[in-house]
């Protein structure tokens, strides 16, 4: 008899994370369930990456600590409504899919690579967690993620997916410029933003198209676009666009979070960060110290950079030898918790 798993996605970049391994696993004697929150487009890009059905449960509820908190139980009592078949949960540690399986007598597992985040609301209660080595383990003990259900691996989470992954050569082609860079807004929205912050893409935009620079502008909220207003050689797809694909075409990436400047960085497209959070995570300083990453929220200082970035050689075998090392490990992990 086949194994159920039950895949919780939140956030729009965990889809092509987890289905990185969905894809993986699929063909083992595994069968798949799949829920997910309603967050900046995240069902409209799974539905475009599977073609079967899933929930979806659940909103964003801003940045407010106290709604955050309400939004969860509230999402929580949702899934506690529905008739989800399943052994064992796999998620980026979504507190509701491990107490869901806590409280239903199933295991759970979670993958992150956020050493800032709340790890402590879930690690207590979650039966294994694999995170990048190069956030320091005694984070993750303090948090109740202990030695016997941690495991931490060579690479960065996006080499998941990105070890898989295929250049679509007709990705420009739909596009009004072949030679362009890729600029993602700040999420101001998020907890873990710096209060007060202010974004600057209204002044990178600027500085980009007096330059004569293309962009490929990539918006997260309605507050967004209006800052594309009056600016020359600047495309907003409609319809979402495949990250690798714009990343890997891109000439550089710019990005006020961290997901497209490390699929950036591990494709060798140069990468800056203009991260308003209060701290850089572990995974984004190891990347920004190795070259792979600059970082900046200067405007200037970012324009100067991108004028002379170079692409890197991308390796995507050591993508793949990271996949392997975290497959390898998460079967044998579901074994030895489902049987």
């Amino acid at each position: 008899m086949n194994k159920k798993i039950w895949v919780d996605i939140t956030n729009t970049p965990q889809v092509h994370f987890l289905l990185g391994i969905y894809n993986s696993l699929k063909n083992d004697n595994y069968d798949f369930e799949f829920s997910c929150r309603e967050f900046a487009e995240t069902s409209k890009l799974l539905s475009q990456k599977i073609d079967k059905p899933f929930l979806k449960i659940g909103e964003h509820y801003g940045k407010s600590k106290i709604k955050k908190v309400l939004g969860t139980f509230v999402r929580f009592g949702k899934f506690l409504n529905e008739q989800i078949d399943y052994d064992i949960s796999i998620s980026c540690g979504s507190e509701i899919a491990v107490f869901a399986s806590k409280i239903r007598n199933k295991k759970s597992i979670a993958f992150g690579d956020n050493d800032k985040a709340r790890q402590w609301t879930y690690g207590y209660f979650v039966d294994y967690a694999f995170f990048p080595n190069a956030i320091s383990k005694d984070i993750f003990f303090n948090q109740g993620i202990g030695k016997e259900k941690l495991y931490q691996y060579n690479g960065y989470k996006e080499d998941i997916y990105i070890a898989d992954y295929i250049p679509d050569n007709s990705f420009v082609d739909g596009l009004p410029f072949s030679n362009y860079i890729l600029l993602r807004p700040e999420n101001l929205q998020a907890n873990y933003v710096t209060k007060g912050a202010k974004t600057i893409v209204p002044e990178l935009l600027k500085m980009l198209s007096e330059k004569g620079i293309n962009i490929l502008y990539i918006p997260r909220y309605d507050i967004d676009h209006q800052y594309a207003k009056e600016i020359n050689n600047i495309y907003m797809p409609e319809d979402p666009v495949n990250g690798l694909d714009a990343c890997y075409y891109a000439d550089v990436v710019l990005t006020g979070a961290g997901t497209f400047a490390r699929e950036a960085a591990c494709l060798g497209v140069p990468a800056v960060s203009f991260y308003a959070g209060k701290e850089l995570l572990a995974v984004d300083k190891k990347m920004i110290n190795d070259g792979w990453i600059f970082f900046s929220r200067n405007p200037d200082d970012i324009v100067q950079h991108i004028q002379k970035a170079k692409r890197r050689d991308s390796n995507i075998n050591r993508s793949k030898s990271v996949k392997k090392e975290v497959i390898d490990k998460l079967t044998t992990v579901i074994e030895d918790l489902i049987g």
